[in-house]
């Protein structure tokens, strides 16, 4: 679809008047893509939409989630931010003036509710887990990426290969589906990624199986409760592992916006991660082999 066609979809008068409460552009960007998306989906511009349009466009997404390449907490997300427009839109006059509500509401008030504060992997578990892992330099990379990088499986499934990573004087970066801005590769990451890129076989997409085929987002739950399990320690998410890097980069004083854009994610969501439980955990284990900068295995 052409960028004029998508301009059409939202209301450039309205979306600039919208834009001027977003306080970073990785929370504007966000909204913006999500509303595109929406329109892309129904066909038509945002201020036409209505109750089957948004029906529609719900079943679509829980299709998603059901095949695992969403998750509830992002389908949470998408429709907050649809929500908060068409609130917009309605004090402006623009959407559903003879409603009390917009159609979004009813669907987001049943929605699975973020919790106050977001799942992690305690420090010693962390360890554990990467050292179970260090003999598969798949899992290993990829865990890494999880933890130190911020991505989501998703992002990490989705990397084709060498052409998405560039490099800036500040260091590395990656692009990734889905995202405004690149995300950042730690030095550390990197050293480790760069290793599993030399060795690695030329395939479609950075990460494959034995066959050589891309990974799905089974295969990465898979890999979790495999090493999991060889760790020894309860079988985290490979979304407990991403949640860490955000904690980390609160545990080291980094602030709300530099953590969103890591993340991905907008400064709203990303407070749920300022948790004082982590930090007191991470501060316990300040004087152990704690992996914070991960080695090579």
């Amino acid at each position: 679809m052409s960028q004029n066609r998508e301009q059409d979809f939202v209301n450039t008068e309205s979306w600039e008047i919208f834009r001027k409460r977003f306080k970073s552009d990785t929370t504007e960007g966000s909204y913006l893509s999500d509303i595109r998306e929406y329109c892309r989906i129904i066909e038509k511009p945002f201020v036409d939409s209505n109750s089957d349009d948004v029906r529609r466009y719900y079943e679509r997404m829980l299709e998603q989630v059901k095949s695992g390449r969403l998750s509830r907490i992002t389908l949470t997300k998408k429709f907050r931010e649809l929500h908060s427009y068409a609130s917009f839109l309605m004090e402006q006059g623009q959407y559903l003036r003879e409603k009390d509500h917009d159609y979004f509401y009813p669907y987001l008030k049943n929605m699975t509710k973020e919790s106050a504060l977001a799942g992690y992997v305690p420090v010693e578990d962390m360890d554990a887990l990467l050292k179970a892992a260090s003999k598969d330099r798949t899992a290993y990379t990829i865990i890494t990426l999880l933890y130190r990088a911020g991505m989501t499986s998703t992002e990490i499934i989705g990397i084709a290969g060498e052409e998405d990573f560039m490099e800036y004087d500040e260091g590395m970066y990656v692009m990734l589906s889905g995202r405004q801005e690149p995300c950042y590769i730690p030095d550390d990451a990197w050293e480790i990624l760069k290793e599993y890129m030399d060795l690695r076989e030329r395939q479609d997409t950075l990460f494959y199986n034995r066959s050589g085929r891309p990974l799905n987002t089974m295969y990465i739950s898979r890999m979790m409760k495999k090493y999991c399990a060889l760790a020894g320690i309860q079988n985290y998410s490979a979304q407990a592992v991403r949640n860490c890097c955000a904690f980390n980069l609160f545990a080291y004083g980094a602030g709300v916006s530099q953590t969103a854009r890591q993340m991905g994610r907008t400064e709203q969501q990303i407070r749920r991660y300022r948790g004082a439980g982590y930090r007191g955990s991470l501060s316990r284990h300040t004087s152990d082999l704690v992996k914070i900068h991960i080695e090579k295995p």
